[in-house]
């Protein structure tokens, strides 16, 4: 059987699907930054777990790993996953919560911070000339309104 691909898609080519190209971008850049990171021992979503703790926590709030997986989009399963590999690596430390003892609090440790402070110029750095092609401003707009409409 063979697809009828004038019937059944609205592209002429795949490189016409926003979807497509978004989906290949993203990976192309996920693949650089896992390549940058790769240089201080830390995966992708290692670090955005690090920053996320780092700037959530930068005023003495406490936050639980319900909180981070809604901030970060990402599943609370997977959250819990690699902050057990970060404790591992003592780079955070989860404790109980003072209220709530379904939950865990977490902290970056000073190897944590330590680690932050270099992965952040990189990551920020690779970004910069990943998307120096880009509209910067406005794909950042963009990128925010899908965020927000989702």
């Amino acid at each position: 059987m063979t697809i009828n691909w004038e019937r059944v898609s609205q592209f002429t080519v795949p490189e016409d699907s926003m979807g497509f190209l978004l989906w290949q971008v993203v990976h192309l850049w996920q693949r650089q930054v896992e390549m940058t990171l790769a240089e201080i021992d830390i995966t992708h979503l290692q670090f955005v777990l690090l920053a996320g703790i780092g700037w959530l926590t930068r005023n003495g709030d406490l936050l639980t790993q319900v909180r981070l997986a809604e901030i970060c989009k990402i599943d609370v399963m997977q959250i819990s996953q690699v902050a057990r590999k970060l404790e591992a690596k003592e780079l955070i430390q989860r404790s109980s919560h003072p209220t709530d003892t379904r939950a865990k609090v977490l902290n970056l440790t000073s190897s944590g911070e330590a680690i932050l402070e270099q992965a952040l110029p990189l990551v920020e750095s690779l970004d910069a000339n990943f998307f120096s092609g880009c509209s910067q401003p406005t794909l950042l707009i963009e990128l925010k309104k899908l965020l927000h409409e989702i």
